[in-house]
């Protein structure tokens, strides 16, 4: 349980033999590649590495067509979708050109199911625009007679063909005016006027809202093109058909699309760890890190190539990639820890450190028999029938964990699903209760108290780790002043408080305006800057209390999961309880799993950290096989 020790590696070798090296090491998966400089004098570099872009945008590619399979041709998958395990001789088969063949098949069939749907909506479209004149008897390319002028259009829908008609009359125009169909914004109208009265009748539709049909490209009634299009549009929905039935026989490509996202993954990652060599005609220089437990094989693999390479332990001013090594039960942490930052490289693992406060932590928060069982439960099942990856694998391992501390303290506070035998046994006429040693509820000062005396065991703690890293470090005077001296303060305050001598505390005090200034160049500055340290009491004091959340998430967790089961009781049928039982307490988890989460990592975040920790680690990641649908059974690596 701690972090890995790192060796620096720099290697030269020849040109030739790169492209061999390089996946080698990808696929033994230990070297994180750096940015190789050059020596000043000694070398005109040239950055290797062809241009990523292509294969990206194979890739994109690939990704386009696994996502157009899973839209058209879907296949079931499970709620955690397992890797495929496949060895190395079938992921690193030669499918290039048949994978962009199958790439391309999807791509070219998308398309043309695209064309086909929009051709099909855009014959629907014009035959539904057609419908407001397909009672009409009228060519639609109609436009005038001998003697008359011919309109075919639409007047707005609150107008109908007597108002145009009677309006014309009344301005002393001959016309004529024929209702066609009506919808909600539109009234179709055939009128006829005579050449005479063209001009003066135009105007007059166009106070009526008077709009042109779209017809301008159409021969025939409007009945026959409606006829047509639909001929037209029902021979696309079959081509449509056709297209997304030929999808689905493209499902049988998806393993094979898969494996080829995969193996592009690799390449790409190769091609980004080549731009980061130095070339020069015959040879090429690399720089990176291994971590010490696999110094041995990386060593056994650079001896089968024609190379010569230095393994060194960091200089001061590198910048070492970090790996945590922990076991099954601090592993899960690493997910807390990685959403605040890695470690320093020359910190301490926090993931031991922190786990069990943690857990103790959310335990507290949820103290709850029933909702601590719902989550070992559910956290064995998930685990026993998936084949989780690390992410989801911390996940529910950190769940099964918390879930024990909450089902810890559940039974400490008589919690089982809040007062659930309570209400369940009123509902029969009976009086029942689970025994408890903590009555949230009734003494919250109670769990105030143990809440703040947590809050100063873990701060005193990460004080201790602070020491521990001066020492080791070579500072042990530097830990019984910084450390020591806060220490004695606070056993000073402690025994003061329980009415013993307060001579404890003021050595504590002299001991700080005597040593936290040491850095000061001069005499006064010393004493200020000791004097100065002394208002740290304030934030220790604002530490503790912030440990008072723990109270405040226990009582609110309890608090509604009470008037869950008090919702339930008042039709006093167990029929009527039994479902809102399940749905409040389902909310009650629901909102209370991400608050205590939260929570919980802000005390390790803020209050403990904040003594001891040093962050800004960067995640070691070597170039390895990283796929995302298949897992590679290694294979012994070798230059064959």
């Amino acid at each position: 349980m701690s972090i890995v020790r790192m060796k620096k590696l720099q290697l030269a070798g020849l040109s030739h033999e790169h492209g061999a090296l390089l996946r080698s090491l990808q696929r033994l998966g230990c070297l994180e590649i750096r940015v190789t400089e050059a020596p000043e004098g000694y070398l005109s570099p040239v950055i290797g590495g062809p241009d990523a872009g292509f294969l990206r945008e194979q890739q994109k590619d690939a990704e386009n067509a696994l996502r157009y399979l899973k839209k058209y041709a879907y296949e079931k998958t499970g709620l955690f979708p397992e890797k495929e395990l496949i060895s190395e001789a079938d992921f690193f088969a030669d499918i290039r050109s048949e994978a962009v063949r199958a790439v391309g098949s999807v791509l070219e069939a998308v398309q043309s199911l695209g064309q086909r749907q929009d051709e099909r909506a855009s014959l629907t479209a014009q035959r539904d625009s057609l419908r407001l004149w397909e009672e009409l008897p009228v060519p639609v390319e109609t436009r005038e007679t001998r003697s008359s002028r011919v309109y075919i259009g639409s007047v707005a829908s609150q107008h109908t063909p007597e108002e145009v008609e009677a309006a014309a009359e009344a301005a002393g125009l001959t016309c004529g005016v024929r209702a066609g169909g009506r919808n909600r914004e539109r009234q179709g109208i055939l009128a006829v006027c005579l050449r005479a009265d063209e001009e003066a009748f135009s105007s007059l539709l166009r106070d009526f809202g008077y709009e042109a049909a779209p017809v301008s490209a159409l021969r025939g009634t409007a009945a026959e093109n409606i006829a047509r299009l639909e001929e037209e549009a029902a021979l696309a929905g079959r081509d449509e058909e056709e297209a997304l039935a030929y999808l689905k026989e493209c499902g049988a490509h998806r393993r094979l699309i898969k494996l080829w996202y995969d193996r592009l993954s690799l390449e790409i990652d190769a091609a980004e760890a080549k731009g980061k060599l130095l070339f020069t005609d015959r040879a090429f220089a690399l720089t990176g890190w291994v971590d010490e437990p696999h110094v041995p094989a990386l060593e056994k693999l650079l001896r089968q190539y024609c190379c010569a390479w230095e393994l060194s332990d960091p200089k001061e001013d590198d910048v070492v990639p970090i790996r945590l090594e922990n076991n099954a039960l601090t592993r899960p942490l690493n997910m807390v820890t990685e959403m605040y930052s890695l470690p320093d490289y020359r910190n301490v693992d926090p993931n031991p450190l922190i786990a069990p406060f943690f857990c103790v932590f959310f335990g507290m928060m949820f103290n709850d028999l029933g909702y601590g069982l719902v989550f070992i439960v559910l956290s064995l099942i998930v685990q026993k029938k998936f084949r989780l990856q690390r992410g989801l694998k911390n996940l529910m391992q950190l769940m099964l964990e918390c879930g024990v501390t909450t089902a810890i303290f559940g039974l400490l506070t008589g919690s089982f699903f809040g007062d659930a035998v309570t209400q369940i046994a009123a509902l029969f006429g009976r009086e029942a209760s689970l025994p408890a040693l903590l009555r949230p509820m009734e003494n919250p000062l109670q769990i105030l108290i143990i809440s703040l005396a947590l809050g100063v065991v873990q701060i005193i703690f990460g004080m201790g780790v602070k020491a521990y890293i001066l020492i080791r470090d070579g500072h042990p005077w530097d830990a019984l002043m910084d450390v020591g001296s806060w220490w004695l303060l606070f056993a000073g305050v402690a025994v003061g408080a329980l009415g013993g001598t307060w001579l404890v505390a003021l050595a504590g005090v002299l001991a700080l305006l005597l040593t936290q200034g040491r850095a000061k160049p001069t005499l006064i500055g010393k004493l200020v800057g000791g004097l100065a340290s002394l208002y740290d009491i304030t934030s220790y004091f604002s530490d503790v209390l912030s440990y008072s959340r723990i109270m405040a998430l226990m009582l609110a967790g309890g608090i509604v999961a009470s008037i869950v089961n008090i919702l339930g009781g008042l039709f006093g049928n167990i029929f009527v309880f039994i479902p809102i039982f399940i749905v409040g307490h389902v909310f009650n988890i629901g909102i209370n799993v991400i608050g205590t989460y939260v929570h919980a990592a802000r005390l390790q975040y803020l209050e403990f950290f904040g003594k001891f920790y040093a962050d800004g680690g960067k995640a070691f990641r070597p170039l390895e096989a990283r796929t995302k649908y298949f897992d590679i059974v290694k294979e012994e690596v070798n230059n064959a």
